[in-house]
């Protein structure tokens, strides 16, 4: 019964080429090794059992010549043969008569030292012939001399040799297995590329490998890097494809800015960021004679004019990047052209450079009768998207002026925040915060579209004023303070606190910044600490803005290699323009994209936005990638979502 279980352990159990090989290899070796010594040491018995019946041949031949030579006196017959024996290792000497009767007879009936076991006296026990004579006396036989040598002697040399042999050839059968393990690693090193691409196809990780020199895995390999190579014109053409439906949906034609559409949305997105802290602006600048110029120029003359006004302001927001964090541009209008700021510092600083510049470019339009008005003014926090464009755009008309070429009109109603005003105190209270952990882990369900939890969604909130903010209420000042990656720590350790006990049953998703992805030892700090707790490293999700995946693509790449090697998951976030922009993107084993609220809101009225999100559906499910969308509340947008072909959505508190 014992037997057959392990029969079947050894059924059951999995077993790897190389332990197969290395199994044949011993077996080889081993038998190699025995009957080498077997084959050896019988030769030698052979050999001993030759010899010793030759030497009793020729003693017997001598000692009978010399006896019959001698007169056939008894004493002196006794003599010379006890003579004979004693000299000789002789096991039996005896003469009988021509009747077969004994005359004279010497036998050694001690035991000598040896140090051959009796088993293998028992096997290669030495069983030799005695050599015979015949005695004359005269021209009339006389006897018979029957010489025998002993055998123990030759029987503890053949056990000396077996010794020796035993262990020589155990030597070799040792440096024989170094060699093999070295040749038989360089056999098998083309084996683990093809594993390790195997199980990068496993993780939706469709990389190459080298293609070796054996044939066998030659063709193996050449077969994965063609399906390799296959899923990458697949992605590489659909990310083409995408980009170009993408770009055309979204952007004005002429200028190649964002359109009305794609603006609006992006507008209202960070309107439903600001809830819960204001801090952007919005620019308006019109061309007021426009269709008067037209009148004046040849359309190829127009179409560079306006490209060239829109790389005017291009260029200007990328000299001034310093007073805010991020910038929307885009044409809304045959005459209108807007810019959504982020976390801007001072808009009537930025309004007088604007006017520096439009000035410039008046400037060189000499010829043509230009007016360059503009109008900004803050984002509140109770402001709609139709609140914020009629204000702008009536103090255009407030401000107009045919007789000024170049003007601003500027509301500065900026909302103070109800804590602090300057830097320095914003700096202090998120430090003290971070200190004193004085702050709280809060979470967003993502959920699949049947009903079933997919990960939560984590961020920290911190009590700033005695009173607990979440992430979008500090996020800008942190980001402009440099203090990012202390937050992303913070949250680690607040994470691992509460986590490490019982780690949780599903997926976690931390979002890491910029700057915490940028440097390296605050890197290494984060993932050198959760190495500690695998348990709860495989249960995490790290989300990667789509912009630094896309600007820092070698760094984002080592990154996606040091958190699968110990076991966590990458997530995309914010995903939307730059998407067709990430290369290779088969090659990283993201978990899942998160699509911006921008597309996703309104989805259920925008056909071009629909056929650019169903195409990324289908290019990320090719590649085993999870699709969900975050800002989506209206039930026709999820109904839209659901038949676009999404996974899940992200739950808005």
């Amino acid at each position: 019964m014992a037997s057959f279980s392990l029969s079947n352990y050894f059924k059951k159990r999995k077993i790897t080429l190389r332990q197969e090989l290395w199994i044949a290899l011993l077996i080889v070796i081993f038998v190699g090794f025995v009957s080498s010594v077997l084959i050896s040491t019988n030769s030698a018995k052979s050999y001993f059992s030759t010899q010793l019946y030759l030497k009793n041949v020729d003693n017997a031949s001598s000692l009978a010549l010399m006896i019959s030579q001698l007169d056939k006196d008894p004493v002196e017959l006794e003599l010379l043969v006890s003579a004979t024996f004693d000299t000789g290792h002789y096991k039996r000497i005896e003469l009988q008569d021509p009747n077969g009767e004994v005359i004279i007879k010497r036998t050694f009936t001690d035991e000598l030292e040896a140090s051959a076991p009796n088993w293998f006296k028992a096997i290669y026990g030495l069983n030799v012939q005695p050599g015979v004579g015949q005695v004359n006396n005269g021209w009339q036989q006389f006897g018979t001399l029957f010489i025998e040598s002993h055998s123990q002697y030759a029987e503890q040399a053949l056990w000396e040799s077996a010794l020796k042999l035993f262990f020589s050839f155990l030597i070799v059968a040792f440096f024989a297995c170094i060699v093999s393990a070295y040749f038989l690693s360089r056999i098998l090193k083309p084996l683990d590329d093809v594993v390790y691409q195997a199980n990068a196809f496993g993780e939706k990780r469709f990389i190459k490998s080298k293609v070796p020199r054996t044939f066998e895995f030659a063709r193996l390999v050449q077969s994965m890097n063609q399906l390799s190579t296959r899923f990458s014109r697949i992605i590489k053409e659909d990310s083409k494809r995408l980009e170009e439906l993408r770009f055309k949906s979204q952007h004005d034609e002429l200028t190649g800015l964002a359109n009305r559409e794609y603006f609006g949305a992006t507008l209202e997105a960070h309107l439903q960021k600001s809830k819960d802290h204001a801090h952007g602006a919005l620019f308006l600048f019109r061309i007021v004679n426009l269709d008067q110029i037209s009148e004046q120029i040849s359309r190829v003359e127009m179409v560079n004019f306006l490209r060239r006004f829109s790389d005017m302001l291009i260029g200007f927001l990328e000299l001034n990047q310093e007073h805010f964090s991020e910038n929307y541009i885009a044409r809304i209008s045959h005459s209108d052209f807007t810019v959504l700021f982020s976390d801007i510092d001072d808009i009537e600083q930025l309004s007088e450079r604007v006017k520096v510049m439009h000035q410039a470019f008046i400037e060189e339009y000499k010829s043509v009768k230009l007016a360059i008005p503009h109008s900004c003014t803050y984002i509140l926090k109770e402001d709609s998207r139709f609140d914020v464009l009629k204000r702008v755009d009536e103090l255009l008309k407030s401000g107009n002026t045919k007789q000024v070429a170049v003007r601003a009109k500027e509301v500065d109603s900026k909302q103070k925040s109800e804590l602090f005003d300057d830097a320095t105190s914003w700096q202090s209270a998120i430090e003290s915060a971070l200190d004193n952990q004085t702050l709280e882990i809060n979470s967003l369900p993502v959920m699949s579209f049947t009903g079933q939890l997919m990960q939560n969604q984590l961020g920290l909130s911190l009590e700033l004023g005695g009173q607990l903010y979440r992430a979008s209420y500090y996020y800008q000042w942190a980001n402009r303070l440099k203090l990012l990656a202390r937050l992303d720590w913070g949250l680690i350790k607040q994470l691992v606190s509460e986590y490490n006990v019982e780690p949780p049953n599903e997926l976690i998703s931390v979002e890491l910044s910029s700057q915490t992805l940028l440097d390296d030892t605050a890197l290494a700090s984060i993932l050198t600490y959760l190495s500690a707790f695998p348990e709860l490293a495989s249960k995490i999700c790290f989300d990667i803005r789509e912009s630094i995946a896309v600007s820092e693509i070698e760094i984002f790449k080592d990154f996606c290699e040091q958190v699968r090697c110990m076991g966590a998951k990458v997530a995309l976030k914010r995903v939307g323009p730059e998407f067709t922009k990430i290369k290779k993107i088969q090659e990283f084993g993201l978990e899942m994209i998160k699509i911006d609220s921008v597309y996703g809101h309104n989805i259920s009225y925008s056909q071009d936005n629909q056929t650019f999100l169903r195409g990324v559906c289908t290019l990320a499910h090719s590649i085993g990638i999870k699709v969900v969308a975050q800002g989506v509340t209206s039930q026709d947008d999820l109904d839209t979502l659901i038949n676009l072909g999404f996974d899940g959505v992200i739950k808005e508190s």
